[in-house]
């Protein structure tokens, strides 16, 4: 795909550039990644879009390191958390409550403990699977983003809604690991940030149920994988 010099870069990341071009948004991978990650990455958005989880469509282009998406008009929530105000705390709660409310029912979308023990060592996965598995016993499955932090949380200036994006970790997995794997993301980079989340977003896992035990482990499964994915 070739542009013609009107695309405007509006996000970059490890693998990826985000360009406006003639009113969408193209996520161009890096040529060394592969594509059939780039095909996960467009099924994942299809079960999200199906389970109305989010109404941003992806395109196929004639290069198959490219992605067109619908662009998502706002910024991204960390905009509004950097300058302390801490409804961005309670959207975050909000978007929890949204994702783990849908049903799953004919969603094409990997189960948790299929994917979880990918690239760990054998002592690891010795942990880290039996633990989903005893989880899964005890809660209903729901959609679990996985990655849910202010990056990934697109909101008008006005705060009036919101828009999930980049479901590339989505998972059908009990939403306890959900809340773990955000807990674990604020615990590397902001304890100030981790002990409101405790405040504002826990109380809404702490209603469902969720012992101190069981999150305790689901904690300790999301570093384990977390440390994983920092160590590729």
């Amino acid at each position: 795909m070739i542009f013609d010099g009107t695309q405007k870069l509006i996000g970059t990341g490890a693998q990826a550039e985000v360009v406006l071009y003639q009113g969408y948004a193209y996520k161009i991978y890096k040529s060394s990644y592969p594509s059939e990650w780039i095909a996960f990455e467009k099924r994942q958005q299809q079960a999200v879009n199906k389970a109305g989880l989010s109404p941003v469509r992806y395109y196929d282009t004639d290069d198959d390191h490219i992605i067109k998406m619908d662009y998502v008009e706002g910024c991204q929530l960390e905009k509004i958390a950097i300058t302390g105000d801490l409804t961005s705390f309670d959207i975050m709660a909000d978007a929890f409550r949204f994702v783990h409310g849908k049903s799953i029912e004919g969603i094409d979308m990997p189960p948790f403990i299929v994917t979880a023990g990918m690239g760990l060592t054998d002592e690891a996965k010795a942990f880290v699977l039996p633990v989903i598995e005893d989880l899964c016993s005890k809660t209903d499955s729901r959609v679990c983003h996985l990655d849910m932090h202010f990056l990934n949380i697109m909101v008008p200036e006005d705060l009036s809604s919101f828009t999930l994006i980049d479901w590339m970790n989505a998972r059908l997995a009990p939403p306890v690991f959900d809340y773990a794997r955000t807990y674990v993301i604020f615990e590397e980079f902001s304890k100030e940030a981790l002990e409101i989340y405790k405040q504002k977003v826990l109380p809404g896992m702490w209603a469902s149920g969720v012992s101190e035990e069981d999150f305790e482990s689901a904690l300790e499964v999301s570093r384990i994988i977390r440390k994983r994915e920092k160590n590729q």
